[in-house]
């Protein structure tokens, strides 16, 4: 999978004249771990709230604040958070957007929680007695179909895609209480609650019925810095882009690498597990992307 964060926040920058950001040691496998935790460590807002936040060792919010505090001054094992999490596999890779909501599910901080989270409303409208229901949901992320092919993907067009009105007919009708049959549905999300931080989550994993298993899209990809959510009206707000999560090889197998614009300086930093590296000169990353295998 592929991960982009993105926040609508204005953030104050300083001048840093050294290196000030350390890495985390894998213990085997846990790169996609890693990246989630440089990722919250990184959003200012994330940790000051853990920071603040007062509770006993029974909360991961508790082993959260003290991987942060070794955190800025030296590169730290994430062995005492790996127990709480319950990841006993060290040498199983796992999916970073799955470690990313199973640690924001688990924070009890809900000022920390909660920069993550929006709301979205699902609208389904009948066809055939033209009557409406709606269920509201709530999000950690949004994620984006792609589809393989040599055509470069744009996220700009995954969003819009995402909160177009689709019809379901034939074999993919809705069943209707109003009419107590199934029927032609029509169907809307709109976003009823903006999270501060938006994470985009691109699917890059699917099944192939030729081959019977699941298979990876390569498709190069086109990031926006800025992103409107949703891309239509006067009153969305627009996000700017300042972490991306990559993966690199098959599902079972690869490895897991961030690239964060720090909102201390407005410099790009790229961590790859326990190394730390400045990326000078570097202006737009994120225009054109893809996944090598």
């Amino acid at each position: 999978m592929s991960q982009y964060n993105y926040s609508h926040k204005d953030c104050s920058h300083s001048a840093v004249t050294h290196q000030p950001y350390h890495g985390l040691y894998n213990q085997g496998s846990t790169c996609y771990l890693n990246s989630v935790l440089q990722v919250l460590f990184m959003t200012k807002d994330f940790r000051d709230a853990v920071e603040r936040y007062d509770c006993d060792a029974k909360c991961l919010d508790f082993h959260l604040k003290e991987l942060f505090n070794e955190l800025k001054g030296s590169t730290v094992s994430t062995y005492k958070l790996t127990v709480e999490l319950g990841i006993s596999r060290d040498f199983v890779q796992s999916d970073a957007a799955e470690c990313f909501e199973n640690i924001l599910s688990r924070v009890t901080n809900p000022a920390a929680s909660q920069l993550f989270q929006g709301t979205l409303t699902t609208k389904n409208r009948c066809s055939t007695c033209n009557k409406e229901t709606s269920a509201e949901n709530p999000f950690w992320s949004l994620p984006l179909e792609m589809e393989d092919c040599f055509q470069e993907y744009l996220v700009r067009d995954g969003i819009e895609n995402y909160f177009k009105e689709s019809h379901l007919n034939e074999s993919n009708q809705l069943y209707c209480e109003h009419c107590s049959t199934k029927s032609d549905t029509t169907i809307k999300v709109e976003m009823k609650h903006h999270p501060e931080v938006l994470t985009l989550l691109l699917k890059r994993f699917k099944f192939d019925y030729l081959t019977m298993k699941h298979v990876k899209v390569t498709r190069h990809v086109k990031i926006p810095e800025l992103l409107q959510i949703p891309p239509y009206g006067n009153t969305s707000p627009i996000y700017q882009l300042y972490a991306y999560v990559e993966h690199s090889g098959e599902l079972r197998s690869g490895h897991y690498v961030v690239t964060i614009r720090a909102q201390d300086d407005d410099r790009w930093y790229f961590f790859n597990d326990h190394i730390v590296s400045l990326l000078q000169g570097y202006r737009q990353p994120f225009t054109r992307y893809k996944d090598e295998t």
